[in-house]
């Protein structure tokens, strides 16, 4: 009796070392990602293939982007939560609710102008097939036909 619950937690214990040591090599290069200084991009390092050079062009090019992209959502927001308040107890559209939809629309479209000069921005930092990778990647990501609508992520 003793043998067989010794031959258990031994055999326990080495499945746990080795689900251990099998998790901890399965994930060093993520954590590796995690500690770059920009961890929002390494996996952009990573899976586009960019020197050094060029990741630091693209983290460049990211930083000066981020207050534009921040201040664009946060007026896409603001106007979102007018056109909220004007539907609110809406029955039918009015005037009002027409130019907020309006608003928005422009709003979005000046978004998607920025997001795209931005794309090629980064893309050309890029090698020319890695470039041309990232955005085909980006635009099936960002520019789909569905517009998001379809509930796949």
């Amino acid at each position: 009796m003793k043998r067989s619950l010794f031959i258990l937690v031994l055999g326990l214990f080495i499945g746990a070392a080795a689900y251990g040591c099998i998790y901890s090599v399965c994930m060093s290069p993520a954590r590796a990602m995690e500690r770059s200084q920009r961890p929002e991009l390494a996996w952009l390092k990573e899976e586009f293939h960019l020197s050094d050079a060029e990741f630091k062009r693209v983290s460049e090019l990211h930083a000066a982007y981020l207050p534009h992209c921040r201040e664009m959502c946060r007026k896409i927001d603001e106007q979102n939560a007018q056109l909220q308040k004007l539907l609110a107890g809406a029955t039918n559209t009015t005037p009002e609710i027409d130019a907020a939809l309006v608003e928005i629309a422009q709003l979005r479209s000046g978004c998607q102008r920025m997001m795209l000069r931005h794309f090629f921005e980064v893309s050309q930092t890029m090698p020319p097939e890695q470039g041309s990778r990232y955005l085909a990647w980006v635009k099936g990501k960002v520019f789909a036909a569905d517009y998001g609508m379809n509930g796949q992520k």
